[in-house]
């Protein structure tokens, strides 16, 4: 007992030196983000700590390492109260000018850090995959998808922006270019890759090396972009993507910008071609794939884009589309906002010394998608793709691995990669690795601001700090919380407006089930009920009976039909199952989630502050 107030006092002590009083007129706090438990990732909760405007967390990444994520919090709170449909508590610890910023300088070098290391990680994983290629006499090109075979009629874009590099660099110019590309193929020497650290440590950075593999893919890459210019290959049909919508029509100054933005893309292609950099083929490939669009845009009179969407992309099904017109009207409306803003700024895709600005038509390139998406969709019967993790257009396709090692060869570089692979993976696997107890998302954050704060890590006797629904309490008493705030979840606080402006009642029995509710409509992401019983407690072990019942009922059909469904209802009706039982005794895990949740409800401030 002694030992333990003699450690309290101790601690009280530390943190007054660290918090002192009047540096709390500073203003300056940071937030610990304890976010509610739900079915899927991270269902026995989630931690994080935000610092301004960013917000660090640890997340599990197979095959066994804690990695530091960074995100702005708007971002971070539209995922997990709004998509993941959590409920956030943020404990507010205050703290003077230098130690926030020493605060988010610790969070934030950590993160670049780690950041480099699993890049380095990435780059021998990447060298042994295309090793692994090449032994298969074939390599994944970027961008060579775009393009359809060199059998087909010539694209006058690029047939024109094929004059523009002969009138530059002379007529013989692209075939002596491809002639210095095979010279390099053939003479591509071992790969230069070192061997990784044997140690590593949460401040060392180390390069990416550019080892064989990824010379060869690049040159191979550059290769196959002089093949499609000196042929003038057109865009094959399904790389792109428009739709007959007023919001993609040209008015007559968008039509004079799509010359200049030809014009200037065009002159920026012709440069490229000259450049001393290796890896400039994939750059060459989406920057005429966007010539071609922007041909096509001006002949149509509407906006014509690549398809950025990914392959493995989640859908609303075609069927379900008219059942939700105010989820779709509400993807509309941020879609069409977001090609507004991206629309102003399109003007300064032609910059002022006439060059083209990639990352601004990129981002009218993105709006332009999600715009199209919907209107196609809704035009043409089709499902619905949804709008997260949009990516640049890749167009990836097969390119036949010319001039490559012997297989013997290959196959003693294929060892030799997955070993240096391996050996560098274990070491970040002991600086990062993930323990259930020990150390996971909860005890690295509290390590993290431990250090921070505290100078050192604080040893609490049997404290609950990895467990992140306990871990409050901790920060709590070891940190000294001035204020807890709590951000509700997207179905509670949609709620909360419904009882304010109906009758308790009649919203109660409306809400309470999956079936008449309006606020939510189940999809792919979660399990198989029929109850809410997070925002309910006496009626909990009754509502989780039912759907213990209603999770058993789905798998047996769910037997019936798995050979039909590859067993996505048989998933789902044991998901509901299972995370039932909590419900029986008065506890809840499981939620439900959405698969899009509009601009405006993400900026309510009566519903997210």
């Amino acid at each position: 007992m002694i030992r333990r107030l003699a450690r309290r006092a101790a601690l009280a002590a530390l943190l007054a030196i660290v918090f002192p009083i009047p540096a709390w007129a500073s203003d300056r706090f940071i937030e610990y983000l304890y976010i509610d438990a739900n079915e899927g990732g991270s269902s026995g909760g989630h931690v994080a700590v935000r610092v301004d405007d960013d917000v660090f967390h640890f997340e599990y990444r197979r095959p066994g390492m804690l990695v530091l994520r960074r995100e702005p919090f708007t971002a971070f709170r539209h995922d997990y109260t709004g998509l993941d449909n959590r409920t956030i508590e943020a404990s507010r610890i205050p703290v003077s000018e230098a130690t926030f910023r020493l605060v988010r300088e610790r969070f934030r070098r950590r993160h670049f850090v780690q950041r480099r290391q699993l890049e380095q990680l990435d780059t021998l994983r990447t060298e042994r995959r295309i090793l692994e290629q090449m032994l298969q006499r074939h390599v994944d090109v970027d961008g060579a998808g775009f393009f359809s075979g060199d059998d087909s009629a010539p694209d006058p874009a690029l047939a024109a922006l094929r004059q523009q590099v002969v009138d530059r660099y002379g007529p013989t110019f692209l075939t002596e270019r491809a002639e210095t590309l095979r010279r390099r193929l053939a003479a591509l020497d071992r790969a230069e890759v070192p061997d990784p650290p044997l140690g590593a440590s949460v401040d060392e950075t180390g390069a990416p090396a550019y080892g064989f593999a990824r010379r060869y893919r690049d040159t191979l890459t550059a290769l196959t972009a002089l093949e499609v210019l000196e042929t003038a290959r057109p865009l094959r049909p399904e790389v792109t993507i428009t739709a007959a919508a007023n919001a993609l029509r040209l008015d007559a100054d968008e039509a004079l910008r799509v010359q200049r933005l030809s014009g200037a893309l065009t002159a920026s292609l012709v440069r490229l071609l000259d450049s001393p950099r290796p890896d400039w083929g994939f750059p060459l490939l989406l920057g005429m794939a966007r010539l071609a669009t922007l041909a096509r845009t001006h002949e149509s009179g509407q906006w014509v884009f690549l398809d950025a969407f990914s392959r493995n992309a989640d859908v609303i099904e075609r069927a379900r589309v008219p059942g939700r017109p105010e989820l779709i009207a509400a993807m509309l409306t941020d879609a069409q906002s977001a090609l507004d803003i991206a629309r102003g700024r399109l003007s300064s895709a032609v910059r002022s010394d006439g060059t083209f600005d990639e990352r601004g038509f990129a981002d009218f390139e993105e709006a332009g998608n999600r715009i199209a998406e919907i209107r196609r969709a809704l035009d043409d019967g089709r499902d619905v793709r949804l709008p997260y993790f949009l990516i640049l257009p890749a167009g990836s396709g097969r390119r036949p691995a010319v001039l490559a090692p012997s297989p013997a060869t290959l196959v003693d570089r294929i060892v030799a990669a997955r070993e240096r692979e391996e050996a560098y993976s274990r070491v970040l696997e002991r600086l990062y690795g993930y323990q259930l107890i020990t150390r996971n998302c909860v005890s690295e954050l509290l390590a993290e601001l431990d250090a921070a704060l505290l100078g050192a890590r604080v040893d609490v006797d049997a404290s609950p700090n990895f467990v992140p629904a306990l871990s409050a309490l901790v920060v709590k008493e070891r940190y000294g919380v001035s204020e807890i705030v709590r951000i509700p979840s997207h179905r509670r606080a949609r709620l909360a407006r419904l009882y304010e402006r109906e009758n308790a009642l009649r919203v109660f029995v409306r809400e309470s089930n999956t079936i008449t509710s309006t606020l939510y409509w189940r999809n792919s992401r979660d399990s198989t009920f029929l109850f809410f019983t997070d925002d309910v407690v006496v009626t909990r072990p009754v509502f989780g009976a039912v759907n213990l019942v209603t999770g058993v009922a789905a798998s047996a059909v769910g037997l019936v039909t798995a050979p039909f469904d590859r067993g996505k209802r048989l998933r789902a009706g044991l998901r509901g199952a299972f995370f039932s039982l909590p419900e029986l005794v008065f506890q809840n895990i499981r939620k439900g989630s959405f698969q899009y949740v509009g601009q405006a409800a993400a900026t309510d401030p009566d519903i997210w502050h």
